[in-house]
């Protein structure tokens, strides 16, 4: 059954809609289409323009979704690319409003008003709609409330216009049945892989050879653009920053002690006096209640003079930093080395002179700042070296847009320059093959410049770049082709070999029905299906292909991108009793949906090919 819901995930992963079919009104975006001539317009289909606004738009909203996925990793996002996609998204989406404006579609007031209606942006706390909520909405967006209806219409064309043309996909359900059961077959396989490279030394290549393919495929010969490249890296983690003190030791604590959520409270009573006595008179009452003469509670209603508590035996409740803002430390520090009971000395406030009585500790009692003191330490040193990291990103990006170069720079903050030679702008293997530094690497105007970039965020680091030497892709003489094409020679060869060898290997298997026989380190797989990981995507279009019948091996070949495989299968068994109806519902309803998508497709491919589509320069793909 696991086979089968992996299968159809990949399938749910196929069926998802094209972007352009999303609902842009109420999902934080105006998309309304305008006609005629509009300067600030990225794109026109037909008569139709595509504005800037709405195309950044939905750019910062794919940008996010893409930001969780790489865990908020910017540097693996190729803006350039995300224009590009988006700008062709927002294009289909608009050849389908043309269309349908065209054929005559159009949806009504009434249907979108209740469609609004039902919307839960609109609704108050009792689940009806507020009008009050409607015009907050139209006002945060600068909306009128046409310009929504427009914009809602337009969304509905387009999910309705677009729906009509998906849901007619039709397949057999015969076929789905089949398709299903296929899903559900396993098989204990072995399998035995050949890497071309063992067999690389094998291989010879003739001048010959490099001349003749060279003469073939020279029109394909090119050198990838490149530039060489000069770099500094930031490490968050390699920046030294001083020990903490003891007061940012304290003030952490002070920081956990607020935000624990057993924050131990202690409810105190107090007695209040101002004047020049004050002091020595409740020193003399802390005497008196010391040697138990006297009760608290008497006390604080004769000589209290705090209004609001002396009649209340002085109880004021559980001290808070709002109580007394400016005496809050002072107070505590007394507070907790008494006993529930217990009485402080004078305290002086902003108030007067005080005596606190402890009455009472609520909640836990936290853990001591010393128990605590690794955690702390790590905490705040964290703290001191994320704001010593930024500031120095900081000063380092002001310093590179001033004009410095990575060499000033790296000597100013004590940072290593490192350099890579010949650094490509495709087919990239080097430390820096993220997709925003190779494209800071060919930004045009920083090779016109010789600028540094500005920080370029990678997971804990910072990396600053200058290109120089820019080299634009061209056509390679035969001498500079030779060791790519010699690479390219000995790989196919080998990867023959190993295509033979596996053959040879298989013959000797079927031969004695066992691969003993072979002399080969097979790898047992144990019980695979179709869908399984452990076998690789050219593997998996085998390993299945040929039943085992009358006690004999199903031996099978297939050259892979390593080189070659030899699949070894047993019977294939088929457990359909675990398809319900429901699944194959559901299976049904995904394969047809495919099937009407990719007519979709071919629809969009059609008004593409009959409707004027331009793409203003500053915006076409690089």
């Amino acid at each position: 059954m696991e086979s089968l819901r992996n299968f159809l995930k990949g399938w749910m992963g196929k069926a998802l809609l094209v972007l352009f079919l999303l609902p842009l009104a109420i999902t934080g975006f105006e998309s309304i289409v305008r006609s005629g001539d509009d300067p600030n317009a990225v794109a026109k289909v037909a008569e139709l323009n595509i504005d800037n606004a709405t195309l950044q738009n939905m750019i910062n909203n794919r940008r996010e979704t893409l930001l969780e996925q790489v865990n908020g990793d910017a540097s693996l996002l190729n803006s350039d690319k995300l224009r590009e996609q988006m700008l062709h998204n927002l294009i289909d989406r608009y050849l389908i409003i043309n269309q349908a404006n065209q054929l005559g579609f159009t949806v009504s007031d009434a249907t979108i008003t209740q469609m609004l209606m039902a919307e839960k942006t609109f609704q108050d706390a009792s689940g009806k709609f507020s009008n009050e909520l409607f015009a907050s909405y139209l006002t945060s967006r600068g909306m009128t409330k046409e310009q929504l209806f427009d914009s809602v219409r337009q969304d509905l064309l387009v999910t309705a216009f677009s729906r009509g043309i998906i849901n007619t996909g039709i397949f057999a359900q015969g076929s789905i049945d089949k398709l299903m059961s296929m899903q559900s077959e396993s098989r204990p396989v072995q399998v035995l892989r050949l890497d071309w490279h063992s067999f690389a030394p094998q291989v010879q290549v003739t001048p010959q050879e490099i001349a003749s393919y060279y003469q073939k495929n020279q029109a394909t010969l090119k050198s990838s653009e490149m530039v060489d490249l000069t770099y500094l890296e930031l490490n968050k983690n390699a920046l030294p920053v001083a020990a903490p003190t003891a007061q940012e030791l304290q003030q952490q604590y002070q920081t956990y002690l607020k935000n624990s959520n057993n924050q131990t409270e202690y409810e105190l009573a107090m007695i209040l006096m101002n004047g020049g006595q004050a002091q020595a008179t409740l020193t003399s009452l802390k005497s008196k209640l010391d040697a138990n003469q006297a009760d608290f509670a008497a006390l604080a209603k004769q000589y209290s003079q705090d209004e609001g508590s002396k009649n209340d035996g002085g109880n004021i409740g559980p001290i808070t930093q709002s109580m007394f803002p400016n005496d809050y430390d002072t107070i505590m520090t007394q507070i907790k080395t008494l006993k529930v009971g217990q009485v402080t000395s004078p305290i002086k406030t902003n108030y007067g002179y005080h005596l606190f009585k402890l009455v009472k500790i609520n909640g836990q009692t936290p853990p001591t700042i010393e128990s605590l003191s690794p955690v702390l330490t790590e905490q705040v040193m964290a703290q001191k070296r994320e704001a010593a990291y930024q500031d120095l990103i900081g000063k380092i990006n002001n310093d590179a847009v001033a004009g410095a170069t990575i060499t000033e720079l790296a000597n100013r903050y004590k940072l290593t320059a490192k350099s890579i030679k010949n650094y490509p702008k495709t087919n990239n293997s080097s430390a820096l093959n993220q997709p925003a530094i190779v494209a800071a690497a060919f930004d045009p105007l920083a090779l016109q410049e010789g600028s540094v970039s500005v920080g370029i965020d990678v997971s804990d680091k910072v990396v600053w770049l200058q290109s120089t030497n820019h080299r634009t892709s061209k056509l390679m003489t035969q001498a500079e082709a030779e060791p790519v094409i010699k690479a390219k020679l000995i790989e196919e060869k080998a990867k023959s070999l190993a295509v033979a060898e596996a053959n040879a290997i298989a013959a000797k298997v079927k031969q004695a029905n066992s691969i003993a026989a072979a002399g080969a380190p097979f790898q047992d797989l144990g019980i695979v299906t179709r869908q399984d990981s452990k076998l690789s995507d050219d593997e998996r279009g085998v390993a299945f292909s040929q039943p085992a019948v009358n006690n004999q091996l199903a031996v099978m070949t297939r050259p892979t991108i390593s080189g070659a495989s030899v699949i070894v299968g047993g019977v294939i068994t088929n457990d359909n009793a675990q398809i319900t109806p429901q699944v194959k519902q559901q299976t049904a309803q995904i394969v047809r949906e495919n099937i009407g998508q990719s007519q979709f497709e071919d629809y969009l491919a059609y008004l593409k090919s009959i409707t004027e589509v331009t793409i203003k320069p500053q915006t076409a793909a690089p």
